[in-house]
């Protein structure tokens, strides 16, 4: 798959296999956010590096060919109000990150949780639960974890069932 095969003003969920064979449940998470075929988009995510986390927030156009990537799993359709807010949103948390609770899915979570509050009566992501989310998309990773493993391409991009988009 191509970058054209992606939702213009997407936002998605990477998932990475963190080792092989893969460990359910186990995965480096981050967000994409999806401008256009030739533009790319924006990674979002953190990283622990030498005990502490860091932010890795970058644009990308090679989102697809990404070193152990599962997939993109897409949670909302970004509508243009609310488009430059996600930056921000994203860079809410990077001064808070050398705390023990942190993740790369904790901070993921932390962030889906500010998506999802209104916005001027308008939610960024519509989803009801955040733990029903999760699960889905860790359902989704654990299916397709093994073809990363073993390279297969193009990675699989999936779409939330009970998220509005």
């Amino acid at each position: 798959m191509s970058l054209e095969t992606l939702d213009t003003n997407g936002l998605y969920i990477l998932l990475f296999i963190r080792d092989d064979p893969p460990k359910p449940d186990e995965f480096h998470w981050a967000y994409y956010f999806h401008r256009d075929a030739k533009r790319g988009g924006t990674k979002y995510h953190v990283r622990g590096v030498g005990g502490g986390w860091i932010t890795g927030h970058e644009d990308t156009h090679a989102v697809m060919k990404e070193f152990l990537l599962v997939g993109l799993f897409k949670i909302a359709d970004i509508s243009p109000k609310h488009q430059e807010k996600i930056d921000p949103i994203m860079r809410s948390f990077d001064g808070q990150l050398n705390r023990p609770e942190i993740t790369c899915r904790v901070w993921l979570l932390w962030v889906l949780a500010l998506l999802q509050r209104t916005d001027d009566g308008e939610r960024i992501v519509k989803c009801d639960t955040l733990d029903d989310l999760e699960t889905e998309i860790k359902d989704w990773g654990n299916q397709h974890a093994m073809s990363a493993a073993n390279n297969v391409q193009p990675r699989p991009v999936g779409a939330s069932l009970i998220c509005e988009l």
